[in-house]
């Protein structure tokens, strides 16, 4: 793999100043070095020439000297012949940012990554000695899922070579028109989160996996100085060391799913699904009313936090509840549906749900078998009724949030009904002392698992 990370100016366009880089074969460090853009002055370049005359590098088994490369062959060497034609791992920590640094243009990216940016990496000088775009070398394409995670990929080039079309892990290790290696690029932000499902900083990822040299603070930033490269190494250092760390606890999952693939917690949790032979419920099921899922899918809000009293000192109870996605899981059975070869949607059953909600006690809930009772959707016309909702309660931002708010419909047609799962209902229901009003419902049943049939191609353990 191999491991970097750039400094730059201060100036808003921050722009790159140098970067270093370590390269790892075999768990050992073979090489290590700096690269340094082209707007340095005469007197920064001959800093950097200085430093690497003076040091060694740190922890290299194979080469005893620290190089000094221009950006066009750091990138043209390692990036190109290791990165992209070999496929190697490329690993930093904030892709998105170190990636841009070293670009030398950029524009708006297209087909599955609309909404984000594509990177020129490589140029070339034509005739006129002008630097220019490298038309048959890929480009690539970035685009945000939020502040830990983003989709980084290589982009479809001119003339690829033959090698650069056969696909992964292809049985017959043949070329394939339409392949496009899309790299190995992996941010150790990402895995950070998705091993601890909280955002880190490369500081607070250090101190998590206790690497051996973490990160360094420094005083000033945007010059080249002996100070300031030193700690760009120990900043490479401790992103290498990083990396092991968290590709070891990473093997300890024991799943297929590749780790550059790995975006949070839920994608260890679904690469254990498939490597258990558990189908999505479409692949397992085709004919599932699609219509269905809709309705589920919209009734779904997620987990959320929120404060009802802000600004205002008010007596409290501290409450807290352990492990309680497990544990209503747990209780609810829902593994069987998880296992369930097919599932059943058992419609109309709205009168049903009214006598249920209408006889529902709080006392009820500590019964198990009430929880068995709580697989179905409801679809209410609400009326001043406790439910969740999404809006954009924050006016400052543009994103969408949820809530649990007293709602109520524009109007009391049906056509203003909205779907909820009846978890979500019982809430309101025993909050408010009285039942929604319900105008349609559907359960769902398991029927036969994975476990009851002798034929089964999936091996549940």
């Amino acid at each position: 793999m191999i491991v970097f990370d750039t400094e730059t100016r201060i100036s808003p366009p921050q722009r790159l100043t140098f970067g270093g880089y370590r390269c790892i074969i075999d768990s050992q460090c073979v090489e290590e070095g700096l690269f340094h853009g082209g707007g340095l002055s005469s007197q920064e370049i001959a800093t950097l020439k200085r430093y690497v005359a003076r040091y060694r590098p740190l922890g290299v088994v194979r080469s005893s000297a620290l190089l000094l490369l221009p950006l066009r062959k750091f990138l043209d060497e390692y990036l190109y012949k290791d990165f992209y034609k070999a496929r190697c791992l490329l690993v930093a920590f904030n892709h998105p940012f170190d990636l841009s640094r070293i670009a030398n243009e950029f524009t708006t990216a297209r087909r599955r990554y609309a909404g984000g940016f594509s990177l020129g990496l490589w140029t070339y000088k034509d005739k006129n000695g002008l630097v220019r775009r490298h038309p048959y070398r890929p480009r690539v394409a970035i685009k945000h899922i939020d502040s830990k995670r983003a989709l980084i990929g290589f982009t479809g080039r001119q003339e690829p070579d033959t090698e650069d079309l056969i696909p992964e892990g292809s049985p017959t290790g043949k070329p394939e028109e339409d392949y496009i290696f899309r790299g190995h690029f992996l941010d150790l932000r990402t895995l950070a989160f998705a091993l601890t499902d909280r955002g880190h900083s490369l500081e607070s990822a250090c101190e998590e996996f206790q690497v051996e040299h973490p990160k360094k603070p420094v005083s000033e930033h945007g010059k080249v100085t002996k100070k300031y490269i030193d700690y760009n190494r120990r900043d490479v250092l401790a992103t290498t060391e990083l990396a092991t760390k968290l590709l070891e606890e990473y093997g300890k999952h024991n799943i297929s799913t590749q780790v550059t693939k790995v975006f949070s917690p839920a994608s260890i949790g679904k690469g254990y699904l498939r490597d258990m032979g558990i189908r999505p419920v479409l692949q397992r099921q085709p004919n599932f009313p699609k219509k269905y899922l809709g309705y589920a899918q919209s009734a779904f809000y997620g987990g959320r936090t929120s404060a009802h009293i802000r600004k205002v000192p008010v007596p409290i109870v501290y409450t807290d509840f352990l492990s309680m996605y497990p544990t209503v899981n747990s209780l609810m059975g829902l593994w069987r549906f998880v296992t369930a070869r097919r599932i059943k949607v058992v419609k109309g059953c709205d009168r049903e749900i009214r006598t249920f909600l209408s006889k529902l006690s709080m006392t009820d809930l500590f019964e198990r078998k009430t929880w068995k009772e709580l697989h179905a959707f409801v679809r209410v016309i609400p009326d001043n009724d406790l439910l969740p909702c999404r809006s954009k309660f924050n006016l400052e931002s543009n994103d969408w949030q949820v809530a649990v708010n007293y709602l109520s419909a524009g109007s009391k047609k049906r056509a203003d009904a909205l779907w909820f799962s009846l978890p979500d209902v019982i809430v309101s229901n025993l909050l408010t002392g009285k039942v929604p009003r319900i105008v349609d419902a559907f359960r769902i049943e398991p029927e036969e698992s994975y476990r009851d049939s002798s034929q089964s191609d999936c091996a549940v353990p």
